[in-house]
């Protein structure tokens, strides 16, 4: 199933139709959040997070980061939406610079930075850090192959996707942090992990909530990702509605990432809200996911 086929399912097309009026907080469709945030380090202290709208869970953005910047020799920190934005538009600018003029090691240092801005770098030994050491002498071919792949018209909901590149075929790599590579790599691509899942699958079960439906429609089945926290839960499943938690499987990651791009981006054409007046409604409604999918409430 392609894009444009999904998105002429009925159930895609109620939900998106929900989703529009809730970003315009229209008959009755309205979305409030609220939950306890836990500090780091060892305090048990926890801090208050909440939003009344999906507009305001992005206006609420909170992400403290730190990486290390190659181009200025130094760490970069930050933690507001802005800083996020400005760090993420240069680390893009630097991405797309070495992938057109074939820097390899250029673009390996540009990764580096996207996956530890994220906070999932790994090692030389494992994680994504490992992945893209093995990815590295062909990394600009092979993002490139990708981002054809992703924004073509017929990529599909498969079972299995793979790259070419000097007849050989590669397996797509796609966990939490490899979709932050892709999301600065293609058009309308949004950051998928296991907080944005945890949303996406919170919003579905308020949607089949509100409309009475009685269990999860299979096209709107997006799954989740546990924290690192054991005590805090990102499930969004509640009888009757069950959802599924994501594994190491890159096309199962992959399904689910196209499924949030394609619905975001045809919810986005209409009105939305204060949504649709902002400069970029993707990156700002996928920042609602994500500070909206830190703790699901049981």
């Amino acid at each position: 199933m392609n894009k444009s086929k999904y998105l002429e399912c009925k159930d895609v097309q109620d939900f998106i139709y929900w989703l529009q009026l809730v970003c315009r907080n229209k008959e009755g469709c309205t979305f409030t959040h609220a939950y306890e945030s836990e500090t780091r380090g060892k305090s048990n202290r926890t801090i208050p997070w909440s939003c009344n709208t999906l507009f305001d869970a992005y206006q609420q953005y909170r992400w403290p980061f730190s990486y290390f910047n190659y181009s200025l020799n130094k760490k970069v920190k930050g933690e507001t939406w802005d800083e996020s934005k400005a760090t993420l538009d240069s680390l893009q600018l630097q991405l797309h610079k070495a992938i057109d003029a074939r820097l390899n090691e250029d673009c390996y240092h540009a990764c580096l930075m996207i996956l530890d801005w994220g906070g999932v770098l790994g090692s030389d030994k494992k994680g994504n850090k490992k992945k893209l050491n093995e990815l590295k002498i062909v990394l600009c071919e092979y993002l490139n192959e990708v981002k054809k792949l992703f924004e073509s018209e017929s990529v599909s909901l498969s079972r299995q996707y793979k790259v070419t590149i000097n007849n050989n075929d590669i397996p797509v790599v796609m966990n939490a942090g490899f979709t932050k590579i892709y999301s600065l790599l293609c058009k309308d691509f949004i950051i998928y992990d296991g907080r944005v899942g945890a949303a996406l699958g919170l919003l579905v079960r308020t949607y089949c909530e509100d409309k009475s439906i009685l269990e999860v429609p299979t096209n709107l089945g997006f799954y989740f990702g546990n924290a690192k926290n054991v005590n805090v839960n990102r499930n969004p499943s509640k009888p009757p509605y069950k959802f599924k938690l994501l594994s190491s499987s890159s096309p199962v990651h992959i399904r689910n990432n196209l499924k949030a791009n394609w619905i975001i981006q045809k919810m986005l054409e209409d009105n939305c809200g204060e949504f649709s007046r902002v400069k970029n409604p993707v990156r700002s409604f996928e920042s609602a996911l994500f500070m909206i999918g830190y703790r699901i409430n049981r």
